[in-house]
């Protein structure tokens, strides 16, 4: 599986060093898991199953697996950061330019919560899209 079949899959954006490390587990997987299944698990966060699959039925450490987890966990989390960092920058951006395509470009990044809580956090105002959103997310 290439990083652009795991991304349109899942539709996660992942640096390739971060792909480099879920490769391996993919592929320790072996041919009874497809590339569908796979992603499918990834996106749910379903990491137990996929521990199964690799440690009970391919036999490779459950050390070696967890590694390769924390070292994912790692690079995710980074990945989580730079996100925010450049989503709050786009956010900085749409309010400067009342543009609404950087907005857009902010929640694709991290989506529409997380853009709130940045909004927020940044002290800028709420759109219209903020709104709606709160009032059909907070009951």
């Amino acid at each position: 599986m290439t990083q652009k079949e795991f991304e349109d899959r899942t539709k996660l954006k992942v640096f390739t060093n971060e792909f480099e490390a879920i490769h391996d587990i993919y592929m320790a997987c072996g041919d009874e898991m497809d590339k569908d299944e796979f992603c499918i698990l990834w996106r749910g966060k379903k990491f137990r199953e996929l521990l199964d699959r690799v440690v009970y039925e391919k036999g490779i450490t459950e050390k070696a697996y967890e590694m390769a987890m924390n070292k994912i966990k790692k690079m995710q989390d980074q990945a989580l950061t730079q996100n925010v960092e450049y989503a709050e920058f786009l956010l900085g951006k749409a309010e400067t330019y009342k543009d609404t395509d950087f907005y857009k470009e902010a929640v694709k990044l991290i989506g529409e919560k997380e853009v709130i809580v940045a909004k927020l956090r940044m002290g800028l105002p709420m759109w219209e899209e903020d709104i709606e959103y709160i009032n059909n997310n907070l009951k």
